[in-house]
């Protein structure tokens, strides 16, 4: 029998807890009157009792709960929040302001009882606690099935916006791992977070030893966060402009237009982040600006899914996004990297240019760049450091791929000027680098490589995608082109390989392997 006191679990025959003393009763879960062991259905109220022996779900005040919550701390932010408690009570704060809220709680927490709602919930807080927390952002309240966090407040911050945001994508892909558990364990329909973010000011008001922070919000700041994470859609985190404007350029966004919300007479615009973006396009600036609905490319979205989904399964994909200028090729790869958002994937992009025909590797040095995180303005060492850690994190032999990875970033003395051999060899060794880094990355997630405009692509990068069409059967590869119908491939007929040709008016066909059968989508407008 379990103490409904201390939890400890004791013989049937003891009357009292042998841990803590207290009288042993068991209680019914419905309307908690005293039952005895032997009783199948509460006298009460005629609840089942097969389960009255299972430890009821203690409420934790919020201070307990807290202190509980505090091993998700990052060791030495407790110290820093308190050190600077002199110095920031009543002061004006610009900070990020963040609100979560779960998406179906209610009806979800129906179909669970009590027990399992609550550990539910301590795993979806432990997400969310120990991710703001990761990125030095305060947990101010929770709010039931969300929380309240700020980033700039009680710690300063520069770059707080940004923090909160890649809090937010963090929080989204957490809760699909998450979820897929669940699933798996108890068949529960996806946990998916809205997430709200607004940038302005606040009153620090009082700070107690415990980490409990009370903010005073100085016009409606907190009320904006909250606003947007009312209209986020699940699975999505919604800024303001005041935040789009603070990490333009770092992140990808989509407008969703101007939006009225309670207690404001103007409307709001209103901006959904998508990734984070190593480089900005003029589609990207098209997709802040504002995009016209997704009409008509329905199909083409569902088999990139599709093949993602056996991606995932560990059956590489190869796909075609063929098409003339404009027909909306760069929309159906948008659409698409939005879609798996919030999946823990690799997403890595490289660009053909119209002059980078006599640029060898142009559109693979986009990717690698996008996969060791290499800025613009990095100077070598900072590359050198960055690649090889990369190369350490996928296990990646670095005698045998470092100095070939360096040559392709243009990093000088990269070393292989000592490394004799011929330009065919040192061709090989390139690719054999490149093949290193795309089958050790599949094995730590999924990965998606995409790859646009290869009607001007490079010999040289060209003969690297052929290697990797190769090597992508039994791997989490997929790998996306764009291009338009004047270049010619050579290597269709593959299984796994897949084309999708757009066509700008009366239809659109979604041609799959020979195997498969073709699909014509007559949109109602054309594009």
């Amino acid at each position: 029998m379990i103490c409904s006191k201390c939890q400890t679990k004791n013989p049937e025959t003891k009357k009292f807890c042998t841990e803590c003393g207290a009288k042993l009763s068991l209680f019914c879960p419905s309307c908690q009157s005293e039952v005895k062991p032997t009783e199948k259905f509460c006298g009460e109220c005629g609840h089942p009792l097969s389960l009255v022996d299972k430890p009821l779900p203690k409420k934790q005040p919020f201070d307990a709960k807290l202190a509980q919550i505090q091993r998700y701390l990052p060791q030495g932010l407790a110290d820093k929040i308190l050190s600077q408690r002199n110095h920031i009570e009543g002061e004006r704060k610009r900070v990020t302001v963040m609100f979560t809220d779960m998406a179906g709680y209610t009806s979800m927490s129906e179909k669970l009882d009590p027990e399992e709602a609550f550990i539910l919930m301590e795993q979806v807080y432990e997400v969310l606690i120990k991710t703001v927390n990761e990125y030095e952002g305060t947990i101010n309240k929770m709010t039931g099935d969300g929380i309240m966090a700020l980033f700039g407040a009680p710690i300063a911050l520069e770059d707080a916006p940004q923090r909160a945001i890649r809090t937010s994508l963090v929080i989204h892909q957490e809760m699909v791992k998450l979820s897929e558990k669940l699933k798996q364990e108890k068949g529960l329909s996806p946990i998916r977070m809205r997430i709200g973010l607004h940038t302005g000011s606040v009153v620090v008001g009082i700070l107690g030893n415990d980490l409990r922070v009370e903010f005073t919000a100085v016009g409606d700041t907190v009320n904006l966060a909250s606003r947007m994470e009312g209209l986020a859609e699940p699975g999505t985190t919604y800024v303001t402009e005041d935040t789009f404007k603070l990490t333009e350029g770092l992140f990808r966004f989509e407008a969703m237009g101007e939006k009225q919300v309670k207690g404001k007479e103007i409307p709001v615009k209103v901006y959904r982040v998508i990734a984070p973006s190593t480089q900005r396009t003029r589609f990207d600036v098209s997709a802040e600006r504002g995009l016209t609905p997704f009409v008509g490319r329905e199909r083409g979205l569902e088999l990139l899914l599709d093949g993602f989904e056996r991606v995932k399964e560990g059956s590489g994909q190869a796909f075609s996004i063929m098409g003339e200028a404009g027909v909306g090729k760069s929309r159906l790869l948008y659409e698409f990297r939005k879609a798996v958002a919030n999946e823990d994937v690799t997403f890595l992009e490289g660009k053909c240019l119209s002059f980078g025909r006599g640029i060898a590797y142009n559109p693979i040095i986009d990717i690698l760049k996008s996969n060791f995180d290499i800025k613009e303005g990095d100077s070598d060492s900072h590359i050198r450091d960055k690649v090889i850690k990369g190369i350490k994190l996928l296990e990646v032999d670095e005698a045998s791929t470092l100095p070939y990875l360096l040559e392709l970033l243009s990093v000088k003395d990269s070393g292989i000027d000592k490394i004799f051999m011929s330009q065919e060899a040192r061709k090989d060794r390139i690719i054999e680098s490149l093949k290193q880094i795309v089958l050790k990355g599949s094995k730590i997630c999924p990965l998606i490589m995409a790859i646009e405009d290869l009607h001007w692509i490079d010999n040289s990068s060209e003969d690297a995608l052929k290697y990797f069409l190769e090597i992508i059967p039994g791997a989490r590869v997929l790998l996306i082109f764009t291009y338009r119908p004047e270049f010619v491939h050579t290597w269709g007929g593959r299984s796994y390989y897949n084309q999708i040709n757009l066509n700008r008016l009366s239809n659109c066909v979604f041609q799959t392997h020979p195997a498969t059968d073709s699909t014509v989508i007559r949109p109602p407008i054309p594009w």
